[in-house]
C-alpha cells in the first residue's frame, strides 16, 4: 500500500461561550494515523500480509509512527525517513462535530514512489498523491490496482492514468468531480454512515447500506473501508460481497477514538454483517 503515515493530534473542546477567540481543550492525545497507514493497518488486522510504502520526517514522530504501524503487523521496510517534518493532522472534536486540519510535511515525497518497489503484490492500493497514482497506474501494476482519490485531486493532470486502475475509491465530495472521467472504471463511493455505492460502467448503481453504531469518532472510517475492501478482494470475494464487509468494518472502526483505535477483526466484521450484536464498548486501542 502506498500512502501517507501521519500523527493525529486530537483536541477535545468544550462548548463555546461568548465570542472569545481563545479556547482551552479539555483533553488531548496523539494517535497514529495517515490515509495509507490506516488502510494498511486495517488490512493487516483483518489478516492480510501488508507492506506500507510511505515517508516520515526526521523529527521524533517518525520512529514512533513506524513502530506503531509495525505493531499492527504491517511491514515497514517500504517506509523511508527523509529530512523534514512528519505529516500531522490536528483534529478538533466538539460535541459530535469534527474538524481536521492537515500539515502535509513530507507527504509530498509520495510523488516520487518507484513502481518497481511493489514487486508481485496481489493487490496494490495507492492514495494520498495524484503523482503516485499516475506513476503506478501508468506503469501497470501486476496485481489488482485500487486507487484512492480525494476531491482535492480533481484538477491534477496526473490522474488521467487512473483510468488504468481496476477500481477507484472516492467519497461523496469526490465522486461528482470524477464521475465524468470514470466511464471505464468501476468506482466505490463512500458515504459515511450511509454506507457506499458501487458505480459500475453500463450497469445500475448498487447501494451497500451502512450499519447502525453509536460512533465515537469517524476519523479514518473511509480509510478503514478502503483497507478492508483491499483485504476482502484479495481474499477472492466478489466486489459487492467485499464492499458489504468493508462497509461493516468501517462502521465498527468508529467505536473508539482514533483512526486506528477500534479496527475490527475478520471475526467481528463477519458477525456484525450477519446481524450479530455490535458492542459499543470496544476501545481497540491496545489491539
Amino acid at each position: 500500500m502506498i500512502g501517507d503515515l501521519a500523527a493525529d493530534h486530537y483536541l477535545m473542546l468544550p462548548p463555546r461561550h461568548g465570542k472569545d477567540e481563545k479556547r482551552t481543550a479539555t483533553s488531548s492525545v496523539w494517535l497514529p494515523g495517515g490515509t495509507g497507514a490506516n488502510a494498511a493497518a486495517t488490512a493487516a488486522v483483518l489478516g492480510s500480509q501488508v507492506t506500507l510504502y510511505s515517508f516520515v520526517g526526521t523529527d521524533t514522530l517518525g520512529p514512533w509512527l513506524i513502530a506503531a504501524i509495525a505493531a499492527r503487523g504491517v511491514r515497514t521496510d517500504g517506509v523511508r525517513i527523509v529530512p523534514g517534518n512528519t505529516t500531522q493532522a490536528t483534529i478538533l472534536l466538539e460535541h459530535g462535530d469534527r474538524q481536521v486540519i492537515v500539515d502535509r510535511g513530507v507527504a509530498d515525497r509520495l510523488d516520487d514512489v518507484d513502481p518497481g518497489q511493489l514487486g508481485s503484490a496481489d493487490v496494490v492500493y495507492v492514495t494520498g498523491s495524484a503523482a503516485a497514482i499516475g506513476r503506478i497506474a501508468g506503469a501497470g501494476a501486476g496485481g489488482l490496482l485500487i486507487v484512492g482519490i480525494e476531491a482535492g485531486m480533481a484538477d491534477d493532470p496526473d490522474l488521467v492514468a487512473h483510468r488504468n486502475a481496476d477500481l477507484m475509491i472516492t467519497n461523496s465530495a469526490g465522486w461528482p468531480m470524477f464521475s465524468r472521467h470514470a466511464a471505464s472504471v468501476t468506482a466505490v463511493e463512500t458515504r459515511g454512515p450511509r454506507g457506499a455505492v458501487i458505480h459500475t460502467p453500463s450497469k445500475p448503481d448498487r447501494h451497500i447500506p451502512g450499519i447502525a453504531v453509536d460512533a465515537v469518532d469517524e476519523t479514518g472510517a473511509g480509510d478503514c473501508l478502503a483497507g478492508a475492501l483491499c483485504h476482502y478482494l484479495g481474499a477472492g470475494l466478489h466486489l459487492a460481497a467485499a464492499c458489504r464487509l468493508a462497509v461493516v468494518a468501517a462502521g465498527l472502526s468508529t467505536l473508539g477514538l482514533g483512526a486506528q483505535g477500534s479496527l475490527p477483526t475478520d471475526t467481528e466484521v463477519r458477525a456484525a454483517a450477519a446481524g450479530g450484536t455490535v458492542s459499543t464498548a470496544r476501545s481497540g486501542g491496545d489491539r
